[in-house]
């Protein structure tokens, strides 16, 4: 549960985090002078950056990028300040070099993209924060595009200056204070909301972990994740035990399948997600014996597919809710069948290595065959 935490967390990086520091040197600086904000706004900033490696170190380059953004748009400003290079008003200086930096960062936002993505490795939290991160400097340019246009308005049309003036930057730091609470909040409950939803690990070719994804963004994705499920077979009799798939399934529906399969769940073992999806289907727990693991591309996703045999000695409860949909094959109707197209493409490369096991001609998880040492062996890797 924790790495499914912290997984949350690193997709939904708060963005606030990110303009933290720079909101606090523009406040300060409108209030008290850029010498203060430069004290206060410094320290924020190294702090933020400790924080982030320590906790969210997958993301520590991507907020490492805008802490530069920050040091560089404070040092422009002083400049600016000091030298008057491009005589803006000094009390607007922080506000339009930070308003360029925005509408820059918006205009070649595809360009920066590509970028980035060269120089951080492509791991998946970045996309949903890249995504995020646009959606609050949209807000914060058009905040600082009204600050701007409302100062310069008052200069023109209302007296007294000095005091309409004041009122406006109260105004302007409630809307950001605002904003950047409303930000944190929405983050916290975003994360909330995800925390109570079904995740699945995203897994390489060799079935390392290498992050996760929420199951219904994964099966409406144009991309093809690879996700670890688990398979049962469940022999009895040199019978075989089959469930045909529901007519709404979005992957093989109304074909014939193993009778035990699910996808394991963010945080949860081989073993755990086994034992769920048996209870879940037959309300008990099967002692299972791993035989191997294969790859597969279905429709909406690939799978890395643990497959295990349980071999019944005794009789079977099924639950109620899926004993319609359950039948006990023998291995010739299955092979008479087999190219009919009722079987999924998983169970037809299981019932190949059931086959090659021997398992399916004694019925029993003790073989006398040539590859039950090789199975046992890997059963042992597998709980290892």
């Amino acid at each position: 549960m924790e790495k499914l935490r912290k997984q949350i967390r690193e997709s939904f990086f708060n963005p606030i985090l990110h303009f933290l520091p720079l909101i606090v040197f523009l406040v300060v600086d409108d209030f008290w002078g850029m010498n203060v904000a430069w004290k206060v706004s410094f320290p924020l900033a190294l702090i933020l950056l400790i924080y982030t490696y320590i906790v969210y170190n997958r993301v520590f380059i991507w907020h490492l990028i805008f802490t530069l953004i920050f040091i560089s748009v404070s040092i422009i400003a002083g400049i600016e300040v000091h030298f008057a290079i491009f005589k803006v008003r000094l009390e607007l200086v922080s506000e339009i070099i930070v308003s360029v930096f925005l509408f820059i960062s918006i205009l070649f936002r595809k360009r920066i993209q590509k970028k980035i993505q060269k120089v951080i490795p492509d791991v998946i939290p970045m996309s949903n924060n890249f995504e995020e991160l646009y959606r609050v400097i949209w807000t914060f340019f058009s905040v600082l595009l009204f600050y701007i246009s409302s100062f310069l308005l008052i200069q023109l049309i209302a007296k007294p200056v000095v005091l309409y003036e004041h009122m406006l930057q109260y105004v302007y730091v409630c809307i950001v204070l605002f904003l950047s609470i409303y930000e944190i909040l929405r983050v916290q409950i975003i994360r909330a909301k995800l925390l109570r939803e079904e995740w699945w690990p995203i897994v390489n070719n060799q079935g390392k972990i290498i992050g996760s994804i929420q199951h219904v963004t994964s099966l409406n994705d144009e991309r093809k994740y690879m996700h670890p499920v688990v398979r049962v077979l469940v022999v009895d009799k040199a019978m075989v035990l089959l469930q045909k798939r529901s007519y709404d399934s979005l992957v093989f529906p109304g074909l014939w399948d193993t009778a035990i399969s699910d996808h394991v769940r963010m945080g949860e073992t081989i073993e755990q997600c086994v034992d769920r999806a048996s209870a879940h289907q037959l309300s008990d727990c099967l002692k299972c014996m791993y035989l191997a693991n294969y790859t597969i591309e279905v429709e909406q996703e690939k799978h890395y597919a643990f497959l295990f045999v349980s071999c019944q000695q005794s009789e079977i409860t099924f639950n109620s809710d899926h004993s319609a949909h359950l039948k006990w094959w023998t291995q010739q109707q299955i092979e008479e069948d087999l190219d009919t197209g009722i079987f999924t493409d998983n169970f037809k490369i299981e019932f190949e290595l059931l086959q090659r096991s021997g398992l399916l001609e004694t019925g029993k998880c003790e073989c006398s065959c040539k590859l039950r040492d090789v199975i046992y062996h890997q059963s042992n890797i597998a709980k290892n």
